[in-house]
């Protein structure tokens, strides 16, 4: 057999060791207690937390409180009656025994009948008002209102057309009128001035006589360049404008023409009343009147009569136009009305109408059934306190009735309170009736708080639906009243929390593998957080309304994670202290 030859380290390592004992001793505890703490490491139990799902899903909470109370005796309440008026009969008598909605008394009425008549009445006629905007336009009169575009259209088209035959026609005349007032002002005419324009010459006839004329010479100075201008500018645009120009151009083109005509007209006028006012001075100071004076007033007469046709067929041009464009824009608003249907805001505004008189019509109607006078309860009519044929007020007290109802009367909480509302149902336990449970519904609670020792507290009557005659007043009961359902997503109460004044849940998405086993599981990574708005909560379970969906997974609960053993300052920082039960004291290394 060959023999493996043994390295030379080992005899080294072996003399070293029997040469220094202390030494390799304390060498081998060393490799021993890193193999320990290696493994202790490997083995220790994982300290990350585990977390317990549930998913989502959808469900019915129903929330409760429980009151304690006693069971009250029966009360004497007075019936009063709401309307007013004459009573007709009263069916009952002193100590009769009624069911509850028992007919005490009938007053007259006939307003009451008047007012519910008149009520429907008006109701019917907004409800036909409604019906009428949301019906669609019927086919005959879509065809009416097309063709009431379509001849409105015309009509304007024929105005354009009148008006621009009348503005052609007036510059066969205008152009005369405004050439014929310059030469009249103007012109070098007059027998004596020639050097003198007639303007001039014939305010300076005068002017020693009267210093009138000048404001004469003036307005009329004025009025012709104001009506020379306009013109000059009517004519260039009346030259650009075709016969086919958009209603746009020929509406602006008659309108301008009326103007200008107008201005034509005012000029010939205060030229006029220049020269005749130049007449008037000269005859009435018996002065010679210049020959020519009298043909420049004829002449100017002459273009005014003629230029004021066109001013009034212009005008009846401009105003026939404008009454066509708003007919036009009338049709087409009427048309566009039909094809569109009726207009929401007046459609809302129709049904706010149906609304309010159907409002009206149910108080009308509660008016006449207050008419009758009728027992809140069953129970025993004490005593009557009116006559047939008496007329009473509101509130005028008909009976005195002994209730047959029991009820429990419990004193709430303010927090509680603010949950409970007439008409809960609840369900009645005795403390001295174990096997009798009541149905029973909240019947009035109290709008004003007792304090008690710094407490708030409210009383509310909860009433029997079925009298049980094993009751007895007195008897102390425990009420557990419904105060709301709801249904929805579910989610246990403890999977909501709160940060910063907003609700959230924790999710897990894709779902965490084992969760919803209640050891839980360990994720690598942290749940997602989602805000969500919470519903009714019946402190068990509650809703979530918006903000998951249904087969979500949600953290239920986390467990935290196991913590590693305690190590004392002796065992992390040697193997051999007393808690090891190695040598006492601190180690040191020694050397040889």
């Amino acid at each position: 057999m060959t023999m493996k030859k043994i390295p030379s380290w080992f005899f080294f390592v072996k003399e070293y060791a029997v040469a220094h004992k202390t030494v390799a001793a304390i060498g081998a505890l060393v490799v021993l207690y890193a193999g320990y703490h290696a493994y202790s490491i490997i083995t220790a139990p994982s300290t990350a937390p585990r977390y317990v799902t549930t998913t989502v899903s959808t469900s019915t909470v129903v929330a409760f409180i429980d009151e304690t109370g006693q069971v009250s005796a029966s009360s004497n309440i007075d019936v009063q009656s709401k309307s007013s008026g004459e009573i007709l009969s009263m069916p009952v008598t002193a100590g009769q025994h009624v069911d509850a909605g028992a007919a005490l008394a009938y007053l007259d009425p006939t307003t009451a009948e008047q007012n519910v008549s008149s009520a429907r009445q008006a109701l019917e006629l907004a409800q036909i008002a409604l019906a009428k905007l949301q019906e669609p336009a019927t086919d005959s009169a879509l065809t009416a209102a097309e063709n009431a575009v379509a001849a409105a259209q015309a009509n304007l088209v024929n105005a354009h057309e009148t008006g621009y035959n009348d503005v052609s026609s007036s510059f066969l005349d205008l152009p005369n009128a405004i050439t014929s007032l310059n030469s009249v002002l103007h012109g070098n005419t007059v027998p004596g001035r020639t050097n003198q324009q007639n303007e001039s010459a014939y305010s300076d006839m005068i002017v020693s006589y009267d210093s009138g004329v000048v404001q004469y010479e003036t307005i009329a100075e004025n009025a012709y360049q104001a009506a020379y201008a306009a013109y000059t500018q009517t004519l260039s645009d009346f030259k650009s404008t075709p016969r086919d120009a958009d209603d746009a151009k020929m509406e602006a083109l008659i309108t301008e023409s009326y103007q200008t005509a107008a201005l034509i007209s005012d000029a010939l006028k205060a030229s006029t009343n220049f020269l005749n006012f130049v007449n008037t001075t000269l005859s009435n100071h018996q002065l010679t009147l210049p020959s020519t004076l009298a043909a420049h007033i004829s002449s100017l007469t002459g273009y005014t009569t003629t230029t004021n046709g066109h001013v009034a067929a212009l005008s009846s041009d401009a105003a026939s136009v404008t009454s066509s464009e708003r007919s036009l824009a009338a049709a087409k608003a009427s048309l566009a009305e039909l094809q569109a249907g009726a207009d929401p805001l007046d459609i809302q505004s129709s049904q706010l109408s149906v609304q309010m008189k159907q409002d009206a019509l149910s108080v009308a109607e509660q008016d006449l059934a207050d008419t009758v006078v009728r027992a809140p309860f069953s129970g025993t009519v004490a005593k009557l306190d009116v006559q047939q044929y008496q007329t009473i007020g509101s509130g005028t007290a008909i009976a005195t009735m002994v209730s047959d109802n029991q009820s429990v009367a419990v004193s709430v909480n303010e927090v509680d309170a603010a949950k409970l509302k007439v008409g809960q149902k609840a369900t009645l336990a005795f403390d001295a009736l174990p096997g009798i449970s009541i149905a029973g519904t909240v019947s009035s609670v109290n709008t004003i708080g007792t304090v008690s020792s710094g407490v708030v507290s409210y009383g509310a009557v909860i009433t029997f639906d079925t009298p049980n005659p094993s009751v007895k007043p007195g008897m102390s009961a425990t009420a557990n009243i419904v105060i709301g359902t709801e249904t929805g997503l579910l989610v246990p109460q403890s999977a909501v929390k709160t940060s910063g004044g907003q609700k959230y849940v924790e999710v897990f998405n894709p779902p965490l593998a084992g969760s919803t086993s209640s050891a839980g599981a360990v994720s690598g990574t942290a749940p997602e957080r989602i805000t969500v708005v919470t519903g009714l909560s019946d402190d068990t379970n509650i809703v979530i309304e918006n903000g998951l969906a249904a087969g979500a997974q949600v953290v239920e609960r986390t467990i935290a994670g196991a913590a590693a053993a305690p190590t004392s300052a002796a065992q992390s920082t040697s193997i051999f202290g007393a808690g090891r039960g190695g040598i006492g004291g601190g180690a040191r290394v020694l050397t040889p």
